[in-house]
């Protein structure tokens, strides 16, 4: 019998096509082709109603699909951490198929519920970390106003959770030191646990601290993510830091061209840095010829995508024709000069970064997170203060200004990491949980 793993996952493609999304696709088709069983078990779309599902096959994957409300007849924040639709949900799905294995990713809208099902149905569970979703109710460390968590903390995502209402926002903006000293206090007096919501968080706080124990292993893209898991209490035992890899054999050779090509490839949202990037392309000067391109969806903030389109109207050399071609990622890099990582965000280990490194495209990107942690600075890229709009231009302008740096750049990358190789590691630490 054949070792058989469960892939659980926000969502999987084609109906999904997020960074994450894709790398979870690409690992199960690896791991099928190593001889191992694979299924997934993904969230599909919100509507109203208890949870449904389909199963599809895709390119041999069997992907269940399920629709409805995660949170039906249960608190929605609740519902976010600890669904119990979901956990009956997998509990099915368990029965039916009896894997050996369940290989969650993130946990993202799949719940803590899926570890506790796995772990009453006595399967063990691995844990993909692709965020901060365990400690981070926003899942990206990043405040209401769009500022970076310096940490999570009682005190401090309660106010998050509250400041999400506007009727706490205001005497933030109005009284900041006033909001800052009741907040830190406020944990405190027990009195405000539930009129503040500091009774909801603390409670997030210990299903999934419980949860995330039973997990046998963590595996981290990336070492900033598995340190910052290490700093909330994780066992560094059970850390495994394990860098993806690229689709190196679909790489296309370069095309070059008069003007220097700028990508931004990614979620055209806030906590991504576009509006950064469009402010520091308007600084930009002199006569040599330029283009900015964006490829991405606002899937999900359409109010901040239509703000981000009329601004790409008005700005000179700028388009945005949407997601990738049918070439996708590879024939837009072949087609670049430099790629943009302008994130607000701290990052974990961005595939965009290491398909432009594989291709030998230098990275712009911000100098905190997973950014940092793979760009070197005038090594093989250029690394500027996240959410300085004037650094982030005065590094396009160098690139602008040099023609030699570009070229420099590209040719100091680091060797690109296989896909192949990223199965091999992995398969080494989930191997541990599977018979044979």
């Amino acid at each position: 019998m054949n070792p058989r793993i469960l892939i659980a996952v926000h969502g999987y493609p084609p109906a999904a096509g997020g960074g994450a999304e894709l790398r979870v696709a690409r690992l199960a088709t690896l791991l099928a082709r190593r001889g191992l069983e694979m299924r997934a078990f993904a969230f599909g779309s919100h509507a109203a109603g208890p949870l449904r599902w389909d199963d599809a096959d895709e390119d041999g994957i069997v992907v269940r699909r399920l629709y409805g409300d995660p949170a039906a007849g249960q608190d929605p924040f609740e519902a976010s951490y600890d669904s119990q639709e979901i956990g009956r949900a997998l509990q099915l799905a368990l029965r039916e198929w009896r894997p050996h294995l369940v290989y969650l990713f993130s946990g993202y809208l799949m719940s803590s519920s899926v570890v506790r099902a796995a772990h009453e149905a006595g399967i063990p569970v691995a844990l993909n970390l692709t965020d901060y979703w365990w400690f981070c109710h926003r899942i990206n460390l990043m405040l209401g106003d769009g500022s970076p968590c310096p940490a999570p903390s009682l005190a401090g995502c309660a106010r998050c959770l509250a400041e999400s209402r506007r009727r706490w926002r205001l005497p933030a903006a109005v009284w900041p030191a006033a909001a800052r000293a009741f907040w830190a206090a406020a944990p405190r007096v027990r009195v405000l646990d539930r009129p503040l919501g500091i009774d909801r968080i603390r409670r997030r706080a210990e299903v999934l601290s419980q949860t995330i124990r039973e997990v046998r292993a963590l595996i981290s893209p990336s070492r900033h993510l598995a340190d910052f898991y290490a700093r909330q209490g994780i066992d560094p035992g059970r850390l495994h830091v394990i860098r993806q890899g690229v689709q190196i054999e679909q790489r296309v050779p370069r095309v070059a061209a008069a003007e220097l090509r700028f990508v931004f490839a990614g979620q055209v949202k806030a906590h991504k840095g576009i509006q950064t990037l469009l402010d520091a392309w308007s600084m930009l000067t002199g006569p040599r010829p330029r283009r900015l391109t964006i490829y991405g969806s606002a899937a999900g903030e359409e109010a901040f995508g239509a703000r981000i389109r009329k601004r790409v109207a008005d700005a000179d050399d700028v388009e945005w024709p949407g997601v990738y071609g049918p070439g996708g990622v590879w024939q837009v890099l072949a087609e670049a000069d430099a790629v943009v990582v302008p994130s607000l965000c701290l990052e974990n280990s961005p595939n965009i970064v290491l398909e432009a490194q594989a291709t030998g495209v230098p990275v712009v990107g911000s100098n905190h997170g997973g950014v940092a942690e793979l760009v070197r600075h005038d090594h093989d890229g250029l690394l500027f203060p996240a959410g300085s709009a004037v650094g982030l231009a005065r590094a396009l302008q160098r690139l602008l200004d040099e023609p030699g740096l570009a070229p420099r750049l590209s040719r100091d990358g680091p060797p690109p990491r296989s896909t192949e190789a990223e199965v091999d590691e992995t398969l080494r630490v989930l191997g541990r949980f599977l018979p044979g």
